[in-house]
């Protein structure tokens, strides 16, 4: 099951619960028509069961937005193949933003 948390008037989260136990969560903030994705996080014995996907995907049909925008490690290939498959698409680089890592700053547009 998953809900949303509203945290204030620009931030909210989407909590995948099984019961009371939440299995992952998508951290967003909505300016502007803009959505910023600030953190997805699956634990780790509950990947590749599809939660963040959902967890996306509902954001796509709860949330009023234009684009949606994240930056993403160059070596986390996990989430670089989710984003893609979801129809995001490169659009800048951020030199040794994690350390010695690249960030990949990618958007969606409705």
């Amino acid at each position: 099951m998953i809900e949303k948390e509203i945290l204030s008037d620009t931030d909210s989260v989407y909590n995948y619960k099984d019961g009371d136990t939440v299995l992952g969560y998508l951290e967003i903030r909505l300016v502007d028509g803009v959505i910023d994705i600030m953190n997805l996080f699956v634990n780790e014995e509950n990947r590749k069961q599809g939660i963040a996907t959902a967890l996306m995907e509902e954001m796509f049909k709860k949330e009023k937005y234009s684009r949606i925008m994240l930056e993403v490690n160059e070596n986390n290939i996990e989430a670089l193949r989710l984003y893609n498959k979801l129809g995001f698409k490169e659009i800048s680089l951020r030199d040794r933003y994690y350390g010695e890592d690249t960030a990949i700053i990618m958007e969606k547009v409705k």
